[in-house]
């Protein structure tokens, strides 16, 4: 399974899942123009996509992508907050399938109607992949991942220290995003020894460090894991 990330910022998300057989986006958040040039494809190429939430840097082009045809899969909140009917929907912990893949979406914590992430198995490849971003923290272990895309939006004293964001809007990151710290913590607590890759995703323009995620994850992470971070794709 390969796991490529076309955009991943507070301007924009989209990330392509393939393997042998099936091709999926996860996330639709930049323009539906600019998601045709970023992806290299014609978007009939996908078999679908998996939307986590409503807000716009995720869910920009959905209705763009549903006039196309593309079967799209979102939760009944996320449906409802974007006024749409015209979608699937998935609930958390009930497994459906797309193509060779079999998808389970789990419940994220976020200011969000009804947020999901994914877990993905290939039946082409036998590769499973974990995908959260926009989320606070996690409560899932994922036993056998291969792959793991995850947020890591912020460090708490680069926050603290910038002057250029309100303290209302600095409450709202911290009770809203995972900070790396968190996310150190959480990846001690999973089984990681079958992982090679591992994806940070929505890091913030201001408040993080990409060199410095990078080194921390590392750390804390069994040797041998490849730790990157995702394309910000402006």
């Amino acid at each position: 399974m390969m796991f490529t990330a076309l955009a991943s910022s507070s301007h924009g998300n989209a990330y392509i899942v393939s393997d042998k057989e099936t091709r999926i986006l996860l996330e639709c958040g930049v323009s539906h123009k600019k998601l045709k040039e970023l992806s290299g494809f014609s978007l009939s190429q996908f078999a679908a996509c998996l939307v986590s939430h409503e807000h716009k840097d995720h869910a920009k082009a959905v209705h763009e992508l549903i006039k196309d045809g593309m079967t799209i899969y979102m939760s009944e909140g996320t449906a409802d907050a974007l006024e749409t009917d015209c979608v699937s929907i998935i609930a958390d912990m009930e497994q459906f399938n797309v193509g060779s893949f079999d998808i389970v979406p789990f419940s994220t914590f976020h200011d969000a109607a009804e947020p999901l992430g994914f877990l993905i198995k290939s039946r082409a490849d036998g590769d499973v992949l974990a995908f959260a971003t926009d989320t606070v923290n996690l409560r899932y272990k994922f036993p056998g991942l291969n792959i793991l895309a995850i947020e890591s939006n912020y460090d708490k004293d680069i926050l603290e220290r910038c002057e250029k964001i309100p303290e209302k809007r600095k409450e709202r990151i911290a009770n809203t995003h995972m900070e790396i710290g968190t996310l150190c913590d959480y990846l001690r607590t999973l089984d990681l020894s079958a992982c090679r890759e591992i994806h940070l995703l929505h890091l913030s323009d201001a408040n993080s460090h990409e060199g410095h995620f990078i080194n921390k994850v590392s750390r804390c992470v069994p040797a041998g894991i490849q730790v990157t971070a995702a394309c910000r794709g402006k």
